[in-house]
């Protein structure tokens, strides 16, 4: 089998305002994170990854740009990786959730129902649903290409999951696991 090629976003970038816990964990931290331990999860396979994002959160790179450079690269599929956030204090919004382009294809439809059930599962967390939406990231029809959110950052019951190596590390499986 010819080698794969996986973009994995990091979402979010470490300057981009409103993204993180109340008590100040930026959300890029936290995505990036997951995506480290879905490429450990992957590394005995042939795959490449392409990061859209800036590699140390330092940027927050353009949503068309880094839809673009998956593109480009012609990848075999694209992950953005994103936690949720309801009102920015602490509360009581949980799950997770998978998000699709309004017009998405069946190969959409198929890596996010394996990615979303995979997070319900592993996760224990809620399943909110897998969504329609005309996110910029992944509004393209060339490349399977799905966004998910891997539990609430203010919620009080999921930022005790998120924040954890043992549930970071169940979200990239999530991913790895349905790639």
């Amino acid at each position: 089998m010819a080698k794969k090629k996986i973009a994995l976003d990091c979402g979010h970038g470490l300057k981009t305002a409103g993204k993180q816990t109340p008590n100040g964990i930026k959300e890029w931290t936290l995505n990036d994170k997951v995506r480290d331990k879905v490429v450990e999860n992957l590394k005995e396979y042939d795959v490449e990854f392409v990061f859209p994002d800036n590699n140390e959160g330092n940027t927050d790179e353009g949503l068309t740009a880094r839809r673009t450079m998956y593109v480009n690269e012609k990848v075999d599929a694209a992950v953005s990786i994103h936690h949720n956030a309801f009102k920015g204090v602490w509360g009581n919004a949980t799950g997770v959730e998978a998000y699709v382009d309004r017009n998405a294809t069946a190969k959409d439809r198929e890596l996010a129902n394996l990615i979303y059930n995979n997070m319900v599962s592993y996760l224990g967390m809620k399943g909110r649903g897998i969504k329609e939406a005309d996110f910029t990231v992944i509004n393209q029809n060339e490349i399977p290409a799905v966004l998910t959110e891997g539990g609430f950052m203010d919620g009080i019951e999921d930022y005790k999951i998120i924040t954890t190596d043992e549930g970071q590390s169940k979200y990239a499986k999530a991913i790895s696991d349905a790639l």
